[in-house]
């Protein structure tokens, strides 16, 4: 039976042809499932020998909809293919239902599942990195569930969030930040780069990405549509045969990029030079040097060759009345720092449903348990820091171990072994999230149709740190513990009312209108306590410790959301689109006057290729202008009320009193900040559908900015919340999507994004500056100004080197030596203060691309992507700290040190290291300011479809390699020039970031 099989033939042969009768010459027919295929001569005409008789021709034509035909013992075919004008017929999710992509007016990214990151990714934000023009995505740490911070057209506000609103199958969630992975409580530094929310969801479930973008799209999202909309549609079932799918990788992450740092041998030279310079002995003699041999890599003590896999198991399937999806995952990363890692357990249900005639209902569940080993790493010095910075800063000519087997303490007590920190610091998150909603949809008429949905979100985190007396501050408190937990609950409910209508063929008239609700709660604790007996016990037991010196903290809020929403839809002729959107939304966030905020927005499309004055050479051509506002709410809690905190004690009859004291006046008009956006954008197809591009202008101009006011003393508070100051940002975006070559067995694809924009603050009210991005031993470092970027970097310029011979007693410095960098007296009046710190960057690009390649042959196909970012700066406080070590002796950036300004060595931009507390004009130069423009070989996938006709039970087998993070091209001196170790805040440092990982991952994809 198998040979017969393998020995039938048969010639069929037919032709192909458009819906006018023209042929289709070098139209591509393939037996499906083979690499056996032909193309269409000039009269669209074809012959082939098929291999089975059971076979099914697969014909597709640039520009026109792949069709299939089952043989079923024909030989003669005449084929009529439908033009779909390169996928202008898809349809795209868009807020509360879905769109004919060639209909809609505003301005989104739309992704389906091919288009997104290959490889194994953590979170589903991961997928989008470089994929969508006018979306900067970046891994604000590269921890394994590290934090992703996403801006779509910018950064539009100063105090409230900048994130995008996401919406999960039709339910907007609550993406807020969850715990994180130290606190100071511990004597570790409060790590500002939570976990990922989005953690808790499958990246393999996702079926589409679509990102709203002008205000247009995101307006029906009203209060919470500023930053943009991430709309994000999970796998459904189908009406055909049951689906079995079965997905296994596995890889290995290491660091991508280490910190060039001084050898001992290199460092015994520096510190011997330095102390030479300033006329003192060597500090190192030559017994020293013998006794301290190779020295120790610190690096290469706390980073590890890391494994990442990944299993993922879905089952699909249904019948006409009735459609299911399930799916498992198990994910497991290690991080390539020791001690780090992060491993999930995921699960989901789609299920849709069709009761009676009438009646359609849906529901989506998913639910996760992940438990983290987060990195302790903060932003803050000496015992605050965690292993990263102990690492760049530990005395290489220290041993790991001391002669007694314990780990070795540095006369430089300040800094902890970067060991000790690994194995003596217990950091542990464990996060359940179940988020699911379900919907019941009623067809009242054919015209009208009611909707009502329900959905839910339950998460609960608990967070462990326990810094163990293997560590110098945590043996001083004789180990010393934190407990912290976290419930984030949210409620949702629907109802809308959608009304459709076609007029005649080509007009359309579409209304949507409805109501929601949803509320928010969250409660959290937090205790803290030390001296511990034995270290053994943990976190496990807080009785056991001092419970006269604890710190207990709770708290619980709550807010609600109450909305009402409309949208008008009219194709007239299918020429001309119009679109009206309007939004309330009502808010327990703001002030007893201002509960209420509205949101409106309108655009206009014109399908010119539809017109009979265009040329037929376009498939599409339409153009699009669009305005709207939009709102941001997103602020904490009880903002706009008078709240109160704890007070010193008093004490009455001799008996102590616990007091209170207001800790935030109350603003009744407190509002939204509001987001208005003007678009005008151009979608064209030509050349049957192998050149498809969209460009976009804009200008988002957000005012209202929620911060805190500075209030006279005399009021006895610090600040108020208010509505103040304007931020633009303006730009330009593009897509190119182009089909370079296309033949029966080679296709060659390319993909291009570009995205432009401009971010200034325009108005900030009374005040003309905010100085921002404290860091403790450093101080202010970004600066939020009137008709600059929002959070410059802020400090001194330098502009060369005090040289031998040179007049210091008559310069601005009078106090240098040579050697001193020299810094630009900006205001000329002779003194260097801080009058003289002047904008030394900004941390937005000049522009963005991403650029993907796709070549496929028969079943091999190869993907390359590229994506890169310039004109950026970031602030390397790594750098700072290595430039002024005050009296430490810190292990140093290599290229600073060794390239030092010395008598010999005076053409250099280093400063000598001599007496480096003593150079003033504050730690903030441009010397550790550093361009952050990269270009990175962000992923290669190569994979094999192996044939797989001969093999009953197996519908697809595929084979795959994936190497992530491979090379990056860069001038920045740290880890990464995309990290923030401020989280997503707008201020960007790095300050011992979390290191980049390279990764190669071999998996195979199963469907039965």
């Amino acid at each position: 039976m198998k040979t017969s099989i393998l020995l039938f033939q048969e010639l069929v042969s037919g032709s192909v042809k458009d819906g006018n009768g023209q042929p289709l010459p070098g139209a591509s027919i393939v037996e499906k499932g083979t690499a056996n295929g032909t193309q269409s001569d000039f009269d669209g005409n074809f012959s082939l020998e098929v291999t089975n008789e059971n076979a099914t021709l697969v014909i597709s034509y640039i520009g026109f909809a792949k069709k299939e035909i089952e043989v079923n013992g024909r030989t003669s075919f005449d084929i009529i293919l439908e033009e779909s004008a390169a996928g202008l017929d898809e349809v795209v999710v868009v807020g509360y239902g879905t769109q004919r992509k060639s209909d809609f007016t505003g301005a989104l990214s739309s992704l389906k599942s091919d288009d997104l990151n290959p490889g194994t990714n953590v979170s589903v934000d991961q997928l989008l990195v470089g994929r969508a023009a006018g979306v900067q995505i970046s891994q604000t740490s590269a921890e394994p569930g590290g934090g992703i911070s996403i801006r779509v057209r910018g950064a539009s506000s100063i105090s409230a969030g900048n994130e995008p609103l996401y919406v999960i199958d039709g339910f907007p969630i609550d993406n807020s930040q969850g715990l994180s992975g130290s606190d100071p409580n511990t004597g570790m530094g409060t790590n500002v780069n939570p976990r990922n929310p989005l953690n808790t969801l499958n990246p393999q479930d996702v079926e589409s990405i679509e990102i709203l973008k002008d205000a247009s799209a995101t307006a029906i999202y009203g209060s919470r549509g500023a930053n943009g909309v991430v709309l994000i549609t999970t796998k459904k079932g189908s009406a055909q045969r049951l689906t079995v799918n079965y997905d296994e990788s596995v890889g290995f992450q290491q660091v991508h990029n280490r910190i060039n740092l001084l050898s001992a041998s290199e460092y015994i030279d520096v510190i011997n030079g330095i102390a030479v310079d300033n006329g003192n002995e060597p500090v190192f003699t030559q017994v020293d040097i013998q006794q301290i041999g190779a020295g120790t890599d610190w690096q290469d003590q706390i980073f590890r060759t890391a494994i990442i896999q990944n299993r993922n198991l879905s089952i699909s399937g249904g019948s006409e009345n009735s459609k299911f999806f399930v799916s498992l995952n198990q994910y497991n990363q290690d991080g390539v720092v020791k001690n780090t890692g992060i491993k999930k357990y995921i699960g989901r249900v789609n299920y849709e449903s069709t009761l009676g005639n009438k009646v359609r209902m849906g529901l989506n569940l998913n639910t996760s348990h992940i438990k983290d080993k987060n990195s302790v790493d903060g932003v803050g010095f000496n015992y605050s820091s965690g292993p990263i910075f102990s690492a760049l800063s530990y005395d290489p000519t220290e041993q790991v171990f001391d002669e007694n087997g314990n780990f070795s303490e540095s006369s430089q007590l300040t800094v902890n072994n970067p060991l000790s920190l690994v194995e003596g610091v217990l950091s542990e998150n464990l996060t359940n999230r179940t988020l699911g909603n379900i919907y019941f949809q009623y067809e009242i008429s054919n015209l009208l149709n009611a909707k009502l949905s329900f959905g839910s979100d339950r998460s609960n985190s608990r967070r462990d740190v326990y810094n163990s007396t293997l560590t110098v501050n945590g043996r001083a408190q004789g180990g010393v513990a934190n407990v912290s937990t976290l419930e984030r609950n949210s409620n949702l409910v629907e109802f809308t009312m959608n009304y459709n209508k076609k007029f005649g063929s080509e007009s359309n008239l579409s209304v949507l209108a409805g109501a929601t609700y949803q509320d928010f709660s969250v409660r959290e604790f937090s205790g803290t306590i030390g001296g511990f007996p034995d270290d053994i016990i943990e976190t496990n037991n807080l009785s056991l410790g001092d419970t006269g010196n604890d710190n207990l903290r709770s708290l619980k809020e709550e807010n609600v959301l109450t909305s009402y929403l409309a949208r008008f839809n009219y194709n007239l002729m299918d020429r001309y689109l119009f679109t009206a959107t309007v939004r309330t939304d009502g808010s327990s966030r703001f002030g007893e006057n201002n509960k209420f905020g509205y949101f409106p927005s309108a655009a206009f499309g014109w399908k010119l290729s539809n017109e009979v004055f265009v040329p037929d050479f376009f498939e599409e051509l339409k153009l699009r202008a669009s305005w709207g506002q939009t709102g941001n709410q997103e602020i904490g809690n009880y903002s706009s009320l008078l709240t109160f905190s704890s007070s010193t004690n008093a004490v009455f009859d001799n008996q102590p009193i616990t007091t209170t004291r207001p800790s935030r006046i109350s603003n009744p008009d407190l509002k939204w900040e509001t987001t208005e956006q003007l678009n005008i954008g151009l979608d064209m197809s030509i050349l049957k559908g192998r050149l498809r591009t969209s460009v976009d202008f804009f200008v988002k101009n957000t005012r209202d900015l929620l911060f805190d006011l500075p209030l006279p003393s005399a009021s006895g508070f610090n600040s108020i919340l208010s509505n103040v100051g304007k931020i633009q940002n303006k730009g330009f975006e593009a897509l190119i999507n182009s089909i370079n070559v296309s033949s029966p067995d080679f296709m060659w694809t390319t993909a291009v994004n570009f995205s432009m924009i401009k971010n200034e603050v325009s108005d900030l009210g009374r005040i003309d500056e905010i100085p921002t991005g404290n860091i403790a031993d450093i101080g202010n470092n970004a600066i939020i100004r009137r008709g600059e970027p929002l959070a410059s970097y802020f400090g001194y310029e330098v502009t060369g080197i005090f040289q031998e011979g040179d007049d210091i007693a008559n310069s601005p410095q009078p106090t240098a030596q040579p050697g001193f960098p020299i810094f630009r007296d900006a205001d000329q009046d002779g003194t260097i203060d801080p009058d003289d710190q002047i904008i030394l960057g900004d941390p937005f690009p000049d522009f963005t691309y991403g650029i993907n390649n796709s070549f496929s042959y028969k079943g091999l196909t190869l993907d390359i992507f590229i994506q890169g970012q310039e004109g950026v700066e970031l602030l390397n406080v790594n750098a700072i700290q290595s430039l002024y070590p005050g009296t430490f002796r810190l292990n140093r950036y290599a290229h600073q040190y060794l390239d030092r300004w010395t008598p010999q060595n005076t053409n250099t931009i280093w400063p000598s290291g001599t007496n480096p507390s003593s150079y003033g004009g504050g730690r903030v130069n441009s010397l550790v300011v550093e361009d952050a423009s990269y270009i990175r070989l962000k992923s290669i996938n190569i994979s094999y479809q192996v044939p797989v006709d001969n093999i009953k039970f197996l519908s697809s087998l595929k084979l795959y390699l994936t190497g992530q993070n491979l090379l990056t091209i860069t001038d920045y001196s740290g880890f990464d020039p995309e990290a923030n170790s401020f989280g997503r805040n707008n201020t960007k440092v790095d300050y011992s970031s979390y290191p980049l990982a390279s990764s190669w991952i071999l998996g195979v994809n199963i469907g039965l």
